[in-house]
Formats: structure tokens, sequence, C-alpha cells
């Protein structure tokens, strides 16, 4: 192979490289952020949960944010006993809880005295 041939070989490669490094950089980072974050639902604690009564969708990404805004004991907890989740909510301080993908149908939750009761609803995919 003469120089001339070898060198203008040479280029080419490095400009293919050059333009692939960025290009598979591009579809890595759109891979990673077509991943929507989790849509966040904010229930405030206060004598009741407000709302009582939230709709997701199958599959959905969801994390409830909770805010409890009075003092009483029985709402410094709250339980979802059908998916073994207890957190405790301190006063005046959000509390996120990350739920996983659920099936179909309806999560009861409440305070730890069962006093105060909300009703997560998963709805079938549209």
């Amino acid at each position: 192979m003469n120089r001339s041939y070898t060198s203008r070989l040479g280029l080419l490669l490095a400009l293919l490289i050059a333009t692939a490094v960025p290009l598979v950089a591009t579809q890595t980072h759109a891979q990673a952020t077509t991943q929507a974050a989790p849509r966040e639902i904010e229930i405030v604690v206060e004598g009741a949960y407000k709302p009582s009564r939230i709709e997701i969708r199958e599959g959905e990404r969801v994390r409830l944010k909770f805010v409890r805004k009075d003092y009483g004991s029985c709402t410094r907890e709250v339980v979802f006993p059908k998916l073994d989740i207890r957190r405790e909510l301190p006063t005046n301080k959000p509390v996120s809880i990350d739920l996983p993908p659920l099936a179909p149908g309806e999560y009861v939750f409440h305070c730890g005295m069962k006093m105060i009761k909300g009703t997560l609803v998963v709805l079938p995919k549209a």
C-alpha cells in the first residue's frame, strides 16, 4: 500500500471513531432518561388523609408523599397492610413512599389505630 492511501484510511477511521463515540453516548443517555420519574402524589394528614382516595394505573411508578400537619398520636404512622409497608410520620416533615408495581385492585391504608383510612385504587392499564 502506498503512504497516501494509508494516511487517508487512518483519517477516515479517526473520523468514524470521533462521530461514533458521541452517538453511542447520546443513545445511552436517551435510554437512561426515557424512564420517567415517578409521579408524586402528596397526601396531607390532618384529621384525615387528604385525598383519601388515590387512583393510579397498573405499572405506574408512584411516590406517595405524606405530610402530617396534626399532632394526634393516631396519625403518627401510616400502614399499608397488603403491601407490608409501615412508616412513621413525624409532624411537618414529609415522608415519601415509593410504591412497587402493583396489580389492579384496592389497597387500603390507615393510621396505626385504624381510625383514619384511605384507599389506593390501581386501575388496569388503559
